[in-house]
């Protein structure tokens, strides 16, 4: 987009005016989201009670949104930037305010996520269908939840299905989703259980810019998944479980990956010690990448055992915590088995949190100490204080310490060399070579903010962020053999807000963020990061019509020795509520047909359409 401003002043005239009248025509009859969340400080508490950026994405939002995938979702709030290496399937990296994609924490019902191999987390498998609710915390939160939670933290919490349901999507590329999932809500207990399948022709993942394995075919995927969740009250107590797999196949231009996730956690809850709220959990995080084209197979196994207490106290609450994780990861070369190698290491933390009211200053601190098999020990600590200026505007100032731990294969990965061999013409498509380096510390990080948040009115929320990242000991790739080192520096720098109107019907949502993200060292910018973002959605509800749009708009981006130009993607949605048990909905994507690239080389999707049929009991 040549003239961003115009659309920004466009876009600003367009939702002062509709705002304007909606105010007038404002009635009692306003949205609520749920009122508490559970990610900001690891307790439940009001919203209006935590101090950090959160965003909550409920099962009406996404239902609204008629997200495909949870890409969908990520890319429509502000400080978030989704790259894609491709179609659905394709490797993908989520970067929080302008911070690297492994210093962004995912939880799946709370339990640490991700390939301990390599520390990334395959956001691309996880199913839209198995999602009830998402809370974005941004801001540092490793005296939290420990490693890698520099820029924030997502926890995805999975489906709580009351009712038998089933939904079928058919749409472009040849798509065809359905999911189907039934459950029930007691007293006393409470079960669900969601199948759900995809499976897509998709398009071709790279594009002539790609001089490693550009092939014009399509690439598909296909995923299979369940989710089960279960809770029930005890004599002494409650007891949940939560389980979610994904088996996914995705083709890419040279080769095909078989991978599967499965995330597994049991929770004891109870009053102890004089009426301390106690949650003792035990937690297991599987998953495999199998690439024949690599010869390669890639196995991560992650156990955890946590026990968190906390309790009210007047206008104090005392939180505690003792955590232990175990990671196992394993890499096997099915042609050069003698650089197949096995490795593990231990982790012990504790950690406390306090966080009180007085008059009306809420004040926040919270420390956590870390004991690695590997790495050794850290120390992170997070202090917050927010003032109500008055009973709907609240103004913040909150800074924290961080840390951002290696993973496997960069510390131990034996040094190997291969060639990857296109099964289409049988030729040499490109070298590649690794090491690890058992030398390597933990990035380390320092992050201010300053923000400001006010309710204009009982349907209407404002909100103000400015951050500020230093990140030291940032890991770099340096060398014939790629070696990790701990080498550059980065700034971050950024502002964010974000608006949100729901009433009547009528939800408006619109964000902008401006970052600066650089290597310190070399003054140069971090790589798919867009300096400006602005997302536009509003929906409206005519009794069984509804009627939505979005916007989401990027600025130029750098990539590997090239400047990826901006963008703008316009997605229109509509729905109809046939009777009490049926519904039916329809989108279009990148309505206009903008040709764009996320990541050098690969390809984003062009116009299409989704028709989606739901029965519900």
């Amino acid at each position: 987009m040549k003239h961003p401003q115009v659309l920004i002043f466009t876009l600003s005239f367009f939702v002062a005016k509709i705002c304007a009248q909606a105010t007038i025509q404002e009635t009692n009859d306003v949205y609520q989201h749920d009122s508490t969340t559970v990610t900001a400080s690891r307790y439940e508490q009001d919203k209006d009670d935590v101090i950090p950026s959160l965003t909550v994405i409920d099962r009406t939002d996404i239902l609204n949104l008629q997200a495909n995938n949870i890409l969908d979702l990520l890319s429509l709030q502000q400080g978030l930037d989704v790259a894609r290496n491709g179609g659905p399937g394709s490797a993908t990296s989520v970067f929080m305010r302008g911070t690297n994609s492994n210093h962004v924490l995912v939880l799946i019902d709370g339990m640490r996520v991700g390939s301990s191999f390599s520390g990334a987390f395959t956001w691309e498998n996880v199913p839209i269908s198995q999602i009830e609710r998402i809370e974005i915390v941004r801001g540092t939160r490793v005296s939290y939840y420990g490693s890698d939670a520099i820029g924030g933290v997502i926890n995805i919490i999975t489906r709580n299905q009351d009712k038998l349901y089933a939904r079928y999507t058919v749409g472009s590329f040849d798509s065809h989703n359905f999911d189907v999932g039934f459950g029930e809500s007691g007293l006393t207990s409470q079960y669900s259980l969601v199948l759900g399948s995809q499976k897509t022709d998709g398009f071709s993942a790279t594009n002539e810019n790609n001089e490693f394995s550009y092939d014009p075919d399509n690439d598909g995927y296909e995923n299979q998944s369940l989710n089960m969740n279960y809770s029930t009250d005890l004599t002494n107590g409650h007891l949940k479980i939560n389980f979610l797999q994904a088996n996914a196949d995705s083709d890419f231009d040279i080769g095909n990956s078989d991978s599967t996730e499965r995330v597994a956690r049991i929770s004891w809850l109870r009053p102890i010690f004089n009426d301390w709220d106690s949650e003792l959990s035990f937690g297991n995080n599987y998953n495999q990448l199998e690439t024949q084209v690599y010869a390669s197979k890639f196995n991560s196994n992650r156990n955890n055992i946590e026990w968190l207490i906390n309790k009210q106290i007047n206008l104090t609450r005392l939180a505690y915590g003792l955590s232990y994780r175990n990671e196992v990861a394993d890499f096997i070369n099915f042609n050069a088995p003698e650089v197949s190698f096995s490795d593990n290491r231990n982790n012990v933390a504790l950690f406390a949190n306090l966080q009180s009211t007085h008059h009306s200053n809420l004040f926040s601190l919270s420390g956590r100490f870390d004991k690695n098999s590997v790495y050794g020990s850290d120390f992170s600590s997070d202090i917050a204080w927010a003032r109500r200026m008055n009973q709907n505007s609240t103004l913040n100032l909150s800074a924290g310490t961080a840390f951002h731990a290696p993973s496997i294969n960069e510390l131990f990965s034996p040094n190997f060399q291969g060639v990857v061999v296109s099964p289409i013409t049988g030729e040499d498509v490109f070298a590649f070579s690794f090491e690890g380096n058992p030398n390597l510390q933990p990035e380390e990080s320092i992050n201010y903010e300053l923000g400001y948040k006010t309710k204009l009115s009982n349907s209407q929320n404002l909100n103000f962020n400015l951050f500020y990242y230093i990140i030291d000991n940032l890991i770099d790739f340096q060398g014939p053999t790629f070696k990790p080192v701990n080498v550059n520096e980065a700034r971050i720098k950024g502002f964010e807000t974000a608006y949100d109107y729901r009433n009547n019907g009528l939800i408006i949502n619109i964000n902008a963020t401006i970052q600066s993200a650089k290597n310190n060292l070399t003054n140069t910018a971090l790589l798919r990061r867009p300096d400006n973002k602005i997302n536009f959605s509003i929906d409206k509800t005519y009794g069984a019509f509804s009627l939505g749009s979005s916007l989401r708009y990027a600025s130029k981006s750098p990539d590997f020795g090239v400047e990826l130009d901006s963008y703008s993607v316009i997605d229109i949605r509509v729905a109809y509520r046939i009777n009490q048990n049926w519904r039916m909905a329809l989108k279009f994507d990148n309505v206009a047909n903008e040709s764009y690239q996320i990541v050098n080389g690969y390809n984003t999707p062009k116009n299409s359409a989704y028709l989606t049929l739901e029965w519900q009991q």
